[in-house]
């Protein structure tokens, strides 16, 4: 028969030794678990901190921009708007009369028609485009190209909005003799009088 291998049962300063070993080691596993745990809440509240500045921020330079842009100034804009628009008929008319005007100081002679076919609502609600065709041509014997440039700037300049689609200038082989402007003018919409 073969002998039996016996283990030493371990004297109680063994048992002691190893029980404190194992306390030590669950005492240092567990202060590790808790500091864990207490460090993911540090870096939680350190992101919301964080996120908090960041917000501020923010928050500040909205107010820095809500005040440059001088709310207050909303009435004075719109009225500024509303001097950009033609009125009614009437100021139309008015309005082609001092480019009429303005050109003759050139020897420039001009006609224009309303192109009613085109006529379209603007893409802002209460207000009407109306396209129109002006030809400017010349009086005198010369070329009427600088003439021309220079009452281009004075339509562009004349104070509504106008948005200009088409030029064309024509002549006869030695000089400009045409110019024709289709453009769109802004009016404020009025139901009752069609154009």
């Amino acid at each position: 028969m073969t002998p039996m291998l016996r283990i030493p049962r371990p004297d109680s300063q063994q048992i002691k030794t190893l029980s404190m070993a194992f306390g030590l080691v669950g005492c240092i596993s567990l202060g590790i678990w808790m500091s864990l745990d207490k460090f993911s809440d540090m870096q939680d509240s350190h992101n919301q901190i964080h996120a908090t500045i960041i917000l501020d921020q923010e928050v500040s330079i909205l107010k820095a921009q809500y005040h440059e842009a001088n709310p207050e100034s909303l009435k004075t804009d719109l009225e500024h708007t509303d001097q950009l628009l033609i009125q009614n008929v009437t100021h139309l008319a008015q309005w082609m009369q001092g480019l009429q005007q303005q050109g003759e100081q050139w020897d420039l002679q001009m006609h224009y028609r309303l192109v009613k076919t085109r006529q379209t609502q603007a893409p802002v609600e209460g207000l009407t485009v109306i396209p129109i065709e002006m030809q400017v041509s010349t009086r005198g014997e010369q070329s009427g190209y600088r003439n021309y440039l220079r009452f281009l700037h004075a339509l562009e300049q004349s104070g509504p909005r106008i948005d200009i689609h088409e030029v064309t200038v024509t002549g006869d082989g030695e000089k400009a003799t045409l110019l024709t402007v289709g453009f769109l003018v802004w009016m404020k919409t009025i139901d009752s009088v069609a154009l």
